[in-house]
């Protein structure tokens, strides 16, 4: 009950601080959305037939659900991506050391920032998604478990990476140079818009960092290729490892983190 009273206090937390205007929420849902449309539209010019390159990789038909599923992927994760690059605005603000002074369970922080982040921006691009599918019928619904299996699964994966980040930018003096590599990079390399497979051997070894890479291949796979559980499972338990070890080193790092601090009075680990 503690933790579920603490991610009830971060959720509020958050809102206050980050959501507290209607123009936040408009630029919530203008950004990606012309973001979507521009990646559509680039598609267009270019032949998607049985010709195309392309069409060994992209079915022409589910050519806007894709879009629409690596958009979604990408929003979910950069919110929790300028979530942790928040952290640092809030060591001027004195939470930080409020927090460290509270018997809140540190680790229980970060993922309830996470969280919260993730709530908070993604639901509105969520609810375009939706309306985009129903209107367009882009989505087979061939097993009602498919939409929220992958539902908790970008989720899920979201949270734990935005953990990480966290725990990472929490004791960072100047993490701005990681906002950089961890946001246009993913877009470009975790399959947002291309599938990886159409990329060269050292852009795939690239997509392999982002979890986001492994989560969109599962969601594509559940909601445009009809897979079962069985099918996906050999992609879900490798996620699994990755997001347990994610988790471990979130642990570790904020651990190594109060230990530093307990030795030297400094919050700055790296």
């Amino acid at each position: 009950m503690n933790w579920l009273n603490y991610l009830w206090a971060e959720l509020k937390k958050e809102h206050r601080n980050e959501f507290h205007n209607y123009f936040i929420y408009f630029s919530l849902l203008i950004w990606p959305v012309i973001s979507f449309v521009t990646a559509y539209y680039s598609f267009k010019p270019f032949p998607l037939g049985e010709s195309s390159p392309l069409s060994r990789l992209i079915n022409p038909d589910h050519l806007i659900l894709f879009l629409l599923t690596g958009y979604l992927g990408y929003i979910f994760f950069w919110c929790l991506v300028q979530s942790a690059w928040r952290m640092s605005f809030e060591r001027h603000s004195g939470t930080l050391e409020m927090i460290f002074l509270s018997p809140v369970n540190r680790v229980v922080f970060i993922y309830g920032r996470s969280f919260s982040a993730m709530i908070e921006g993604a639901w509105l691009f969520l609810s375009f998604v939706l309306l985009t599918l129903f209107f367009v019928d882009g989505i087979d619904m061939y097993a009602w478990w498919s939409a929220p299996l992958a539902f908790i699964i970008l989720s899920v994966s979201s949270v734990v990476w935005g953990g990480l980040l966290n725990a990472v930018f929490l004791f960072s003096r100047d993490a701005s140079f990681l906002y950089t590599i961890l946001d246009e990079p993913m877009l470009i390399f975790s399959g947002v818009r291309i599938p990886p497979l159409a990329f060269p051997f050292w852009a795939k070894l690239i997509s392999l960092i982002f979890p986001l890479t492994y989560a969109l291949n599962i969601i594509r796979r559940l909601l445009m290729e009809k897979a079962t559980l069985i099918d996906i499972a050999p992609q879900l338990a490798l996620l699994s490892c990755i997001l347990s070890v994610m988790i471990l080193i979130s642990w570790c790092v904020v651990k190594w983190a109060e230990i530093h601090m307990k030795k030297t009075g400094n919050m700055v680990l790296f």
